[in-house]
């Protein structure tokens, strides 16, 4: 898979896989490449990054990653509607 992190989750990246998982782009963002084997588990681990990671491939897993934000939002969504009136 590949995906661009915010420069600041450089400790991370290195905490979690070394200093070779990753090339720094001029713009200090970070191009991040790996093998997975379990689809749920780097969601997840992508999840953790909030907004400061965009998976970029393959897209097959991106689309999966967009079908449970759109969830995500929907609960965060109605949550928000049936807590408006209290």
């Amino acid at each position: 898979m590949k995906a661009l992190f915010e420069p600041e989750c450089k400790w991370r990246l290195v905490e979690e896989f070394g200093t070779g998982g990753f090339q720094t782009r001029p713009d200090g963002k970070l191009l991040f490449t790996a093998d997975y084997t379990n689809k749920e588990d780097i969601l997840t681990w992508l999840l953790t990054f909030r907004d400061r990671a965009e998976l970029l491939e393959p897209e097959d897993l991106r689309a999966e990653l967009v079908e449970a934000l759109k969830i995500i939002m929907q609960k965060y969504g109605e949550s928000d509607n049936l807590n408006a009136g209290t």
